[in-house]
């Protein structure tokens, strides 16, 4: 049996090693000019301006990285260009990154932008909000494949949720298959990689991945337009009413919130319809058959939200041609 002295100075010595290497291999990853771009990635002459974790001085790139890479709030760095006369760096330590924050990115003269790798990979704009992004626009968001696409994300609209679009089309487009006869569980995708509100939609796999990160849908008129004045509006939750998957000929189903042409009611059902090959989803609002009922100023057979095959020019989302329709998936943000 080795003694207990031995033993100490064993583990002292394994320790000493495995520390060793560790340091190493932290330097080689920012020091080395190939595997530095496997852990940070590094874009000359600019400065995202966001309130940061703390702002140190360092003697080099590795002493602010590492700082970074010890701070797991940390997402990316600002490091300054030159140094000074003593030969010291400003080195800011953010919690952001310029995927958060696009419009705080900016070019300059006097620092470098340092984001790091794999920190921060958001599968829906909620990821975007909670991490205090507050402006709508495209973001980049990750499939369940780990695949990057370009998403439009809304995080103003209704305060405390963020909502990522999964289709947009114009009634003049309404005749297309993808928002005509295309369930939500067919993969049809329009322009998905250029988000737009006149033809757009995206894959199937990306519609369940946003799905299975998602508590909430909801289906507005003419957003672009319009913004969210909850006139010709829809939301409900994917626990009460699966749209994706939900197939039905006029099913009565469950909404937080409804308005159509001015005619709403809160937590009640409508009246659905889906249908492979036939009717993609949406409200027929002219039938009394569920507790919501926009009989009222109706005509004929009045589809809602989806399909148009008989429309309603009081109705924001068939007013115009050009008169848009928006499906988007999102959830609440965590306090």
């Amino acid at each position: 049996m080795f003694s207990p002295f031995f033993r100490w100075f064993l583990f002292f010595v394994l320790s000493s090693k495995i520390l060793e290497a560790l340091y190493e291999q932290e330097s080689q990853a920012t020091h080395h000019p190939d595997l530095r771009q496997d852990v940070f990635v590094k874009d000359e002459y600019h400065f995202l301006n966001v309130p940061g974790i703390r702002t140190i001085t360092v003697y080099d790139a590795f002493d602010c990285t590492f700082e970074c890479l010890n701070n797991p709030s940390c997402f990316s760095l600002n490091l300054a260009a030159s140094k000074r006369t003593d030969g010291t760096l400003w080195c800011e330590v953010l919690t952001s990154n310029n995927y958060i924050n696009p419009d705080e990115y900016h070019e300059n003269k006097t620092s470098h932008h340092f984001s790091l790798k794999g920190r921060f990979r958001p599968i829906s704009c909620v990821e975007y909000g909670q991490q205090g992004a507050y402006k709508d626009g495209i973001y980049k968001i990750y499939d369940n494949d780990g695949n990057s696409f370009p998403a439009y994300c809304d995080l103003k609209s209704e305060p405390g949720i963020a909502w990522t679009l999964v289709m947009s089309w114009s009634r003049k487009n309404r005749l297309l298959p993808a928002f005509r006869k295309a369930v939500l569980q067919i993969n049809a995708p329009e322009n998905e990689t250029s988000p737009n509100w006149d033809r757009y939609r995206l894959r199937l796999e990306r519609m369940r991945s946003l799905q299975v990160h998602s508590t909430h849908w909801r289906a507005t008129c003419c957003y672009p337009t319009h913004g969210i004045d909850y006139r010709d509006y829809l939301r409900g939750n994917f626990k009460d009413f699966n749209i994706v998957d939900f197939l039905g000929d006029g099913k009565c189903k469950r909404v937080e919130y409804v308005d159509i042409r001015g005619h709403n009611g809160t937590n009640l059902t409508a009246l659905f319809w889906q249908k492979k090959n036939a009717w993609m989803l949406h409200i027929i609002s002219s039938s009394d058959r569920c507790k919501f009922s926009a009989s009222v100023g109706a005509v004929g057979s009045e589809d809602n939200f989806g399909f148009y095959g008989e429309i309603n020019q009081k109705f924001r989302c068939t007013q115009a041609v050009n008169s848009t329709t928006q499906w988007w998936f999102g959830a609440h943000l965590k306090k």
